[in-house]
């Protein structure tokens, strides 16, 4: 899966590469077409390059980062040029001007790369290049057919300038097929130094192709170190099995909350190969713990770092994920029977023994509670006993007793009358999770009717019915 694909399916992402300090659009198409990696070496050596960067943030050479930030901003996607270059094509003097910009740049960023003392990014040298198409080496942002390529050229050239001046001297002068003809004789020298020059390019085609791949990496790699930087991200490390977060958070969700000058509560959290159900109350943020598991799991595998004080995560080949507001109403199926194919999808999965990570949210929510719970806990027995990784959001009691069970606190204190009311209602919320053995779920959806100022006896006829 390229990140281009991922975006559309994972909330949040569309967020985080929004948020990106890109400075080309070089960047911006190497960024969506990274393919997600799978394998922890692959994963391992791009958070070396983004953690190199992300160690200058702030340092005695962080002003080397922004300097290169400026020179990536002058870059321009020529891999139309460099593709025609490949295939043996007479470039025209556009196409040779933007190999020629290009190439001086990409010099520049080299020579302030090796500033660092360290090597980041391999980019090729190209100064060989540059002298095809700067034979006067004045290094200036420019094209054009110098009179150093040709001697015969620079001749031609000569009389032609002679010629215009005798002209202008006598207008009257009956020179102009001498001219016409010394000009298309210009013209056809030029041609023929066009296609030297591009023959003698064309031994460097792929060092260029090299260097505009590693430049737009280079791009992508201070963006990933930059916003880490500024949205407290950190490196995970990655696990064998399990995966483990300490104040873990979602960071489009913190950034809204922020403006309202209002803080996120992390979380922690840590998953084996068992299932875990998460119980809790309505607003108690069960679903955002799971869409923020499901951020970071691709995250980490596009090359992140994640939104966490620390990380430790292992690696999947697929996140399965089944959350009420991602169910498409455009395949004619009521609720439940879409969210059972998604389910008999994750089921399947497992029989197979493969290596997914598996997020549910509230399974079975839309039938009767004496079928749901039943459904609930036959999927948790065949994720168990397949040892999958997998978290599943639920209001049901009587959980399967083999599983792992965490409680959102929610309100789990005394409130004073008149303290909290509907506006400030998710400031009194403790979002931590508790462990919970589940024999009975919180019952805090009545306290929180009331709270918001729902009609007293419908409150007061439902507590005597929990009491029946």
């Amino acid at each position: 899966m390229k990140l281009r694909s991922a975006i559309s399916q994972v909330k949040g992402l569309q967020y985080i590469v929004e948020s990106l300090q890109l400075q080309s659009s070089l960047g911006k198409r190497y960024l969506l077409d990274m393919p997600m990696m799978y394998q922890a070496n692959e994963v391992n050596t791009e958070l070396d390059l983004v953690n190199f960067v992300y160690s200058v943030i702030g340092g005695r050479k962080s002003g080397l980062i922004s300097k290169i930030q400026t020179k990536l901003m002058q870059v321009r996607d020529i891999k139309g040029s460099v593709k025609n270059l490949k295939s043996n094509s007479i470039l025209d003097d556009i196409e040779l001007f933007e190999i020629k910009s290009f190439a001086l740049i990409s010099q520049e960023i080299l020579n302030l790369q090796n500033e660092f003392e360290v090597s980041l990014i391999e980019i090729p040298n190209l100064n060989q290049l540059i002298s095809i198409v700067d034979p006067e080496n004045n290094r200036i942002p420019s094209f054009y057919i110098y009179d150093a390529y040709s001697s015969e050229l620079a001749s031609v050239r000569k009389e032609i300038k002679e010629l215009k001046a005798s002209i202008k001297l006598d207008p009257e002068m009956d020179l102009d097929s001498s001219l016409e003809a010394l000009e298309n004789k210009s013209e056809e020298i030029e041609s023929e130094v066009r296609a030297q020059i591009c023959e003698k390019l064309y031994l460097h085609a792929n060092d260029l192709e090299k260097a505009l791949n590693q430049i737009a990496h280079l791009d992508v790699i201070v963006a990933k170190a930059l916003l880490a930087d500024h949205m407290a991200f950190t490196r995970a490390q990655i696990s064998d099995s399990g995966i483990e977060y300490k104040a873990m958070f979602h960071p489009q969700i913190k950034e809204t909350l922020a403006l309202s000058k209002r803080n996120f509560q992390a979380i922690d959290i840590k998953l084996s190969q068992e299932v875990c159900f998460i119980t809790g109350a309505n607003m108690a943020g069960k679903t955002v713990i799971l869409k923020t598991l499901a951020l970071c799991q691709y995250l980490l595998q596009f090359g992140f770092f994640v939104p966490a004080q620390s990380a430790s995560i292992s690696l999947v080949d697929r996140v399965l994920v089944s959350v009420g507001d991602d169910q498409s109403e455009q395949n004619g199926l009521s609720s439940f029977a879409s969210e059972m194919v998604k389910i008999n999808e994750m089921v399947e999965a497992s029989f197979k023994r493969e290596n997914i990570l598996v997020l549910v949210d509230e399974l079975a929510r839309t039938t009767n509670p004496t079928e749901g719970r039943a459904i609930v806990n036959a999927v948790a027995d065949i994720f168990n006993e397949n040892q999958t990784l997998s978290v599943i959001t639920t209001h049901y009691s009587g959980l399967n007793k083999a599983c792992r069970k965490l409680r959102v606190k929610g309100l789990d204190k005394e409130i004073k009358q008149g303290e909290i009311n509907k506006n400030n209602i998710n400031d009194y919320m403790d979002y931590s999770l508790i462990e919970d053995d589940a024999t009975k779920v919180p019952h805090e959806a009545l306290r929180i009717a009331g709270i918001l100022g729902i009609n007293q006896q419908i409150i007061e006829k439902a507590n005597k019915n929990l009491l029946n």
